[in-house]
């Protein structure tokens, strides 16, 4: 089975660096590929993707007009081979056994839902420049973690890493929601309900809310990948929008309003 593994981006070089290093020392042996899906056309970011000699690493773009993640998601479906896609975002880093865990879970119409560890400012920088690997965080997690808390962490405990005993024990028969930044399911799936809603322009709701719902309407069960699939992110300001998030709900109603499955601005127009 071939993994196509879509890390979302939007000009962060630096985090992109430690996402890739991440990425090719995966414990997976199987086949796999990394897309690179751009919300822009970043000289930079052509510039550093241009100096990498990475195998199967593809890297789609589109004009920068604001947030337009969901077409950029679906530059890299298109663009993708796989028959399980792994979706991360561009500031967060996966675990070494990310990949291979995700592919244990697999079953069919299954959506696998990861979540991520929020990191302080210190821990981030450290990993941004290097002093850090992430290697060296999931191999001493449990150690660092009054440090982490210290540092304002949140959600430390998504970082603990579980076998497979303690997985069916927490886990076992129950369900889960997506988060845009980390989930993975079948690439036919994905087809059957036209990929991402483009109508949306803001994050959250048509990244995860609006997909998920859509996902569950043609039978696809959102399966827990906690502790397995196991991702941080790098502490950034967050900027919050009222106006943008009022405006990505009424698109959503209108969605359920219309019970509308395919969505009409998607993998195709219709």
């Amino acid at each position: 089975m071939k993994v196509s593994v879509i890390v979302a981006i939007y000009k962060d070089t630096e985090a992109l660096d430690a996402i890739l290093d991440s990425l090719y020392k995966q414990s997976y042996t199987g086949e796999y590929e990394v897309i690179v899906a751009e919300d822009g056309q970043d000289e930079d970011v052509q510039n550093y993707i241009q100096s990498l000699t990475y195998p199967n690493l593809v890297h789609t773009t589109q004009i920068d007009e604001g947030w337009r993640k969901n077409k950029s998601l679906n530059n890299a479906i298109r663009a993708s081979s796989g028959d399980l896609l792994i979706f991360l975002d561009g500031d967060c880093i996966p675990y070494s056994n990310l990949i291979e865990n995700y592919v244990k879970l697999k079953e069919n119409k299954t959506v696998l839902c990861g979540r991520r560890v929020e990191l302080g400012a210190k821990i981030s920088t450290k990993l941004r420049k290097k002093e850090l690997h992430i290697n060296e965080l999931e191999n001493s997690y449990l150690r660092r973690i009054i440090s982490m808390y210290k540092d304002n962490t949140n959600h430390y405990e998504e970082g603990i890493k579980f076998n497979n005993f303690l997985y069916n024990l927490k886990y076992k028969n129950k369900s889960s929601h997506i988060i845009g930044c980390n989930f993975a399911l079948n690439r036919e799936d994905i087809y059957e309900i036209n990929g991402f809603n483009e109508e949306y322009h803001s994050a959250a709701v048509g990244e995860d809310t609006d997909i998920e719902y859509r996902l569950a309407k043609i039978g696809c069960l959102m399966k827990p990948a906690r502790n397995l699939c196991n991702i941080v992110h790098l502490y950034h300001k967050v900027s919050y929008s009222a106006d943008a998030h009022q405006a990505s709900t009424k698109i959503f109603n209108h969605i359920k309003e219309k019970n509308e499955i395919f969505c009409k601005n998607g993998l195709k127009t219709i």
